[in-house]
């Protein structure tokens, strides 16, 4: 039986009349290679079949994860906090050892570059990555949603942690809060719990573009004929946590901030003999407490494996199309929940 002959690199560079390293590299957008002759690789690629050879790629796979891995250039971690470190802060340090991890296995570095260091520009900023021969950026939540990032990105693979960022839409590697607000729900409910409240500070809810309170409003019951106990606020306290608690009554709170169990104290109920607590989202925070294990070092992991695999297909600039990649948490039983 005959087979059809597979169009390889070489049959390409042939029709082109151009060197196959010259095709390899166009056919991974590298900037090298002018965008005319990248296209124009591009077309003939289409025109003549050509697909890469699958069992090709896994042995190239298969011998990378096998050789000792040297470092193969640096990774950017770009922050733009007012301070230096003022992105030190819950999911986003669990990011970094996640993503430091994961770029050492992978022969990669992962320098901290703060990029409002003063006197930076964009244009230099681009310079400067380019000297440190950074091959790719990854981009933590910045301090306020809908952000706007200016940079030469056509230098660069990108990838952002969370909705922060408004402009360049980039790929994203995110926890599935949507899921763990779902899970949370799903275990009061199981539990006996049928009034359900959800506490969050205003600027958490927009740095995840509102997908808790998607979820939340999402599982309340069709029926439901008084507004779902939902506190959003910019400035939360205590007073206007004990305001709300007492106009809702709520039997079971959810919350993304540790101090909000604190503030139930403080109006004399016993957790969980008189009210259910369940974080949100639990960063370090103690074993106690009943609620969604985010796997933020694995997220950051993720964003690495992503960001590699972009090198690796020479795929730089701002995507056409963007994609988001959801890591799902754990649950935790913890003791701040019972069955009623």
């Amino acid at each position: 039986m005959k087979t059809e002959k597979r169009t390889t690199l070489r049959d390409l560079a042939a029709e082109l009349k151009i060197h196959h390293s010259t095709v390899s590299r166009a056919l991974k957008n590298d900037l090298r290679i002018t965008s005319a002759l990248r296209q124009q690789v591009k077309d003939a690629a289409v025109r003549l079949g050509y697909k890469p050879d699958p069992m090709l790629s896994a042995l190239m796979a298969y011998r990378s994860s096998n050789q000792a891995q040297q470092n193969k250039g640096a990774l950017a971690w770009l922050t733009k906090y007012p301070t230096r470190n003022g992105w030190r802060e819950f999911q986003n340090i669990d990011y970094f050892k996640g993503a430091a991890r994961r770029a050492g296995e992978l022969g990669y570095s992962l320098d901290e570059i703060w990029m409002r260091e003063p006197g930076i520009t964009p244009s230099r900023l681009t310079q400067i990555l380019l000297s440190r021969n950074v091959q790719g950026l990854l981009i933590p939540p910045l301090p306020r949603a809908r952000a706007r990032l200016k940079l030469d990105w056509d230098h660069f693979a990108a990838v952002s942690f969370g909705s922060t960022i408004f402009w360049p839409q980039l790929h994203t590697v995110d926890s599935d809060h949507f899921h763990a607000m779902a899970t949370i729900l799903r275990k009061v409910k199981k539990m006996g719990y049928s009034h359900p409240g959800f506490v969050c500070l205003a600027r958490t809810h927009e740095a995840i573009d509102r997908t808790w309170t998607a979820a939340f409003l999402a599982f309340q019951p069709s029926n439901r004929k008084k507004s779902a106990p939902l506190l959003v606020d910019r400035s939360l306290n205590f007073e206007s946590f004990r305001i709300w608690f007492d106009k809702n009554k709520p039997d079971v709170v959810i919350s993304h901030l540790e101090v909000v169990a604190d503030w139930i104290k403080k109006l004399g109920l016993k957790i969980p003999k008189d009210i259910g607590f369940a974080l949100a989202a639990k960063h370090n925070f103690p074993a106690r407490f009943s609620g969604v294990d985010e796997c933020s070092e694995r997220v950051g992991e993720a964003g690495v494996e992503l960001l590699v695999k972009m090198i690796h297909d020479g795929a730089k600039g701002i995507p056409a199309n963007r994609s988001s990649t959801l890591i799902q948490g754990e649950w935790i039983e913890g003791k701040t929940l019972r069955k009623l």
